[in-house]
């Protein structure tokens, strides 16, 4: 095995920093041998060895970094034609997630933007969206003035004048197809509703083929979160350093450079540039005929050629794979979501179905007390529970499967100590609980109620997380769910709605039977 170049460049600063130490502590160990010369021998070569070290982790770092551009720099081309055939694949997968999506009004808004999408991907015609994205009042509606050549969108000194993201139309020479350039609201906008508008933004980047960041200073911390986000997703991005005008030539290029060096990695130099897209009017001195003079303002006309130029040139050599990349960022992205919308679905059918089947429970035991706390005797955990959980997930487990479940699940809360813990728990409430109510069996109706609730978060978990426990395996799972619902206030409130459902039963129980024959 070949070693690696991390490997090789460090075996001379490692054995110089090794040969040090070893001298260090020869000389440190050397007793009264040495006499008065040992402390002069001691500081030399202690910084040797700190030399020797620092240098080591110096070629260490500097040997990464060359790795990661070669390996950059080797890695193949991306190929138009294999990214259509995954983001297909994605779409079919997102296709199967949006099918099982109960709410139709939901299912039918994906499905419309999976079609548009699976559209897109077959369209003779490409369509490109320039996204224009960064801080409020950066300049963002300035910079598409000036690169449609007339206003299209409103400027101004108020923080977030753009609202939503706008379309404008956007021509270039030597690029094929339709430029779209999406105007976003800003980044920290402050105000009501400024949260909501932001998150537009984002999402509008996510979906860019090609995003403009746009600044109108060195990067902040915000900014340059954002724009890590951003690359991390793939997003080819343009660093627009808006507003040159207002900075002398030193401070610009001082700027530039900081801008460069903190994007190092994630945008390269060449896509870092300057421009002035609403130059402030200069004032200018004209003379009267009288002999008097008068300061006008002259308007400057903007300063986007070098813009411009990049963008043309970017996508006309990246075009269409940008376009295809994006695509399948985007049906990713949509599966995602699609994902997320089930899964919340999903989750919200189990609570449904572990809330009606532990109230079965707490009424089945109040009706007909068992002699001891016995989980299966009691139905904590039951094996119409596990099925139903089951077949929200799409499983469908056999009678065997089912009873091994129920039967594993059993042991285990045995194993923990619930029955114990969950007797001691609800009993503990019931003294705190303020009631004229105590009827035989109650509180051991409440505990296996809340016995059949740990079990049915148990069990839903474990299908939701693919039929596995977690790391902590079948008791730990029991004992999460255990002390997620142990908590003073919700088991108060879990007492009070089994002890007004027992009355409820009572009170039907003993209400009189209207006489029939009663004239």
């Amino acid at each position: 095995m070949r070693p690696s170049r991390l490997s090789q460049s460090l075996l001379i600063p490692l054995a110089a920093a090794l040969t040090a130490a070893a001298l260090f502590l020869a000389v440190a160990m050397s007793g009264d041998r040495l006499g008065g010369g040992k402390p002069a021998l001691l500081i030399p070569l202690g910084l040797a060895v700190a030399l020797t070290l620092a240098w080591a982790g110096w070629t260490a770092l500097a040997t990464r970094k060359a790795e990661g551009r070669d390996e950059r720099e080797e890695s193949p081309p991306l190929d138009p034609v294999s990214l259509a055939e995954a983001a297909e694949l994605q779409a079919a997968r997102a296709r199967e997630h949006i099918e099982k999506i109960r709410d139709v009004r939901r299912r039918e808004e994906l499905r419309g933007e999976l079609d548009r999408l699976d559209e897109g991907r077959v369209a003779t015609t490409s369509e490109l969206d320039v996204v224009v994205f960064g801080t409020v009042s950066a300049g963002k509606t300035s910079l598409i003035n000036a690169l449609i050549g007339r206003e299209v969108g409103a400027t101004g000194a108020v923080m977030g004048t753009t609202r939503q993201g706008e379309n404008h139309v956007y021509t270039l020479e030597g690029v094929e197809g339709i430029v779209r350039l999406v105007d976003t609201p800003g980044l920290s906008e402050a105000g009501l509703g400024g949260g909501e508008r932001e998150q537009d933004a984002r999402r509008l980047a996510q979906r860019a083929d090609l995003l403009l960041f746009v600044v109108d200073h060195d990067l902040v911390r915000g900014e340059y979160a954002a724009l890590n986000e951003l690359a991390r997703l793939g997003k080819r991005t343009i660093v627009v350093f808006n507003k040159k005008n207002r900075f002398p030539d030193a401070d610009r290029t001082a700027i530039l450079a900081r801008i460069r060096s903190r994007v190092e990695g994630v945008v390269p130099a060449d896509d870092v540039v300057t421009i002035a897209a609403a130059p402030r009017p200069i004032p200018v001195r004209v003379m009267q005929p009288d002999g008097s003079s008068q300061t006008v303002y002259e308007v400057q006309d903007p300063d986007v050629q070098a813009l411009r130029d990049r963008i043309a040139r970017v996508l006309a050599n990246e075009g269409r794979l940008l376009r295809v990349a994006n695509l399948l960022l985007k049906t990713r992205l949509l599966g995602r979501e699609a994902e997320s919308t089930l899964d919340a679905e999903r989750r919200l059918k189990c609570d449904e179905l572990v809330d009606h089947y532990q109230w079965v429970t707490a009424t089945t035991v109040f009706a007909n007390p068992v002699p001891a706390l016995n989980l299966l005797q009691g139905a904590a955990v039951q094996l119409d529970l596990i099925a139903d959980l089951a077949r929200v997930y799409d499983l469908d487990p056999g009678a065997a499967r089912l009873r091994a479940l129920g039967g594993r699940l059993a042991q285990a809360m045995l194993k923990v100590g619930l029955v114990e813990a969950a007797s001691s728990v609800v009993a503990g409430v019931f003294k705190r609980t303020p009631t004229t109510f105590v009827a035989a069996g109650a509180v051991q109706a409440v505990t296996m109620a809340y016995l059949a609730r740990i079990a049915g978060k148990t069990l839903a978990d474990y299908f939701r997380d693919g039929e596995t426990w977690g790391p902590e395996g079948i008791e730990g799972a029991v004992l999460r769910q255990f002390e997620a619902n142990s908590r003073a206030d919700f088991l108060q409130e879990f007492a009070r709605q089994a002890i007004d459902r027992f009355l409820s039963k009572v009170r039907r129980k003993a209400a009189p039977v209207p006489d029939r024959h009663a004239s």
